[in-house]
């Protein structure tokens, strides 16, 4: 893999017929790997959390209490994913070249062989509007059974891409109930016993109503903010990519593995999720290329590495090694994808520094107008105009809990309207209401005072309101005035269980306004002129809203309108 190839989305992967066949023949015979093997599909996806073992002699550090090697929640996430996703592709790379020599000679072999230097590892872009016609959620991460051309005709087998089957199922490994008692991975399982299937039908259509607020997440985050440390990880005040990328994991878990830390890197789309994670990692530090991780203490140990170290570009990315003289990766040898022989679609033909061609790709793909496109593939775009808001104001719903204070992951869901909230949380993204939400990603064994922040932008909801005659304008006044009486929050754990918000540790949502200078054109992201303001009266005298008792503790507020 010496040569620089793309990473592809996942669907723009299934055009390339040769490439996407070896594709799902290497990752199923990556999957069938002896467990035991330290390339094996179990083991590579057991470095994240369970089964809690060593792996590739890198032990666990003295009186650490952590479950897995994975950093979250701290300023190595995305820096720590990126050699983690490139042992898989390398893993994958090796299998799929297994299967071009052990095919006969023909036809077949020849065409498998040609498009295996440029396959690697695809992405599932969960926030960009989907080809027209299709849902968020691809067809074929749905299907349990896909097709594959070998040199004696097209074969139906087990889709790798659906789930993974454990081979055994080691209880001692995997304990937790319920997922000790499920031999395959599970979304959205539909019971808690061993005859439990996954339910992808829902999580499609969670995944369609929950995608729009994703976007405006997205391009917040690429479009406005500019330093690293805020963005690279979830106990930093506001959105951050660690957030957004909790929303997915606990969508389409829903109870089953990918809502569960030490489980979700078992199932097949947590591979594609971060990958693309690690993409909108990678186009914002092209956009942002002096800005990168900062030292900063870890408040929690994981498996290697106990709570209160400083990490910083040098700390070592455990269990990565970069060489066998036991040299590890560090956030500045990861820092360029091009170090490991992928780019994105976006970053391909960059030159000397010049953004304005990636700024128009952000805006095409992600801005306010993107909504209302019909594209056919994910990257084919119609011309637009600049990226418009109908006002200078933009408004998000700030999020925060205790990180650990319920034991697991968990949901904030967000209304804007006077409908009233249905009891069932498994409806709740259903509702004419229903805005987005933001996860909580967690387990249940780290301390429970650390907090994490997310967000729900508000503007686009707020702007069709605008244009429906129920807000009068886009002011600050009429906004908190609207939000008072029209916002609402909800707390629900992923596989349904409402919870209250009074018992919800660390809980409070505040909203925050800052104003905007429209972009001239796709070429330019619209400008933040100043801070961000707290408008207390949107959310002040309910349970969980940020109010004028909680001014004396927040510092580095602007400005606060009641």
């Amino acid at each position: 893999m010496n040569k620089i190839y793309p990473r592809l989305e996942i669907r723009e992967l299934e055009k390339n017929e040769d490439q996407w066949h070896l594709f799902l023949l290497g990752l199923r015979k990556f999957q069938d790997m002896d467990q035991n093997d330290k390339l094996s599909y179990y083991q590579i996806a057991g470095i994240h959390g369970r089964p809690h073992l060593t792996w590739d002699s890198v032990g666990r550090g003295p009186g650490n209490s952590g479950g897995g090697y994975c950093s979250h929640g701290i300023n190595i996430f995305p820096t720590w994913h990126r050699p983690y996703l490139v042992l898989f592709e390398e893993v994958l790379y090796l299998k799929a070249r297994q299967v071009v020599a052990e095919l006969q000679d023909g036809e077949v072999k020849d065409r498998y062989r040609k498009a295996l230097p440029s396959l690697r590892l695809p992405y599932w872009d969960s926030a960009a509007v989907p080809p027209s016609g299709q849902g968020s959620l691809p067809m074929c991460l749905q299907s349990p059974k896909i097709d594959v051309k070998l040199p004696n005709g097209t074969n139906t087998i087990d889709n790798p891409l659906y789930s993974y089957r454990f081979h055994p199922l080691n209880q001692n490994d995997l304990p937790d109930y319920p997922l000790a008692n499920w031999t395959t991975t599970l979304r959205d399982p539909s019971s808690r016993d061993s005859n439990a299937a996954s339910r992808n039908d829902l999580i499609a259509r969670e995944a369609d109503q929950t995608r729009p607020n994703l976007q405006s997440r997205v391009y917040d985050l690429l479009a406005l903010q500019k330093e690293y440390m805020p963005i690279s990880n979830d106990r930093e005040a506001g959105d951050s990519f660690e957030s957004i990328h909790n929303t997915p994991h606990n969508t389409i878990g829903s109870g089953g593995h990918m809502s569960y830390v030490g489980y979700a890197a078992f199932d097949p789309i947590f591979w594609f999720h971060h990958c693309n994670l690690d993409r909108m990692f990678a186009i914002w530090q092209a956009l942002n290329p002096n800005s990168y991780v900062q030292p900063k203490e870890s408040p929690y140990s994981t498996y290697t590495s106990p709570s209160g170290v400083v990490i910083d570009t040098n700390s070592a990315l455990k269990p990565f090694h970069r060489n066998h003289d036991g040299t590890f990766w560090t956030s500045e040898t990861v820092r360029y994808p091009s170090a490991f022989g992928y780019t994105y679609p976006e970053l391909v033909g960059m030159k000397n520094g010049n953004t304005a061609p990636l700024v128009r790709k952000v805006n095409e793909l992600y801005g306010p107008n993107a909504r209302a496109q019909k594209r056919s593939i994910i990257g084919t775009y119609q011309a637009l105009g600049a990226p418009t808001f109908s006002g200078r104001r933009q408004y998000t719903t700030n999020i925060k809990a205790n990180k650990f204070g319920l034991g697991g992951s968990f949901n904030c869901y967000v209304f804007l309207g006077d409908q009233e909230i249905t009891s069932d949380a498994t409806q709740w993204t259903e509702q004419d209401s229903f805005v987005g939400f933001t996860g909580i990603f967690s387990q249940s064994n780290q301390k429970a005072d650390i907090e994490a922040y997310g967000a729900v932008p508000l503007t686009a909801a707020l702007e069709d309101r605008v244009r429906a005659g129920k807000l009068a304008s886009m002011e600050e006044q009429d906004v908190g005035g609207y939000l008072k009486s029209n916002l609402k929050w909800r707390i629900a754990r992923p596989t349904g269980e409402q919870v209250n918000v009074e018992h919800t540790p660390g809980f409070k949502v505040s909203v925050l306004w800052t104003e905007v200078e429209p972009a001239q054109s796709l070429e330019q992201f619209p400008k933040k002129m100043g801070g961000y303001r707290v408008l207390v009266n949107a959310t002040a005298g309910r349970p969980g809203g940020f109010g004028i008792e909680d001014i004396v503790r927040e510092i580095g507020m602007e400005d606060f309108y009641f």
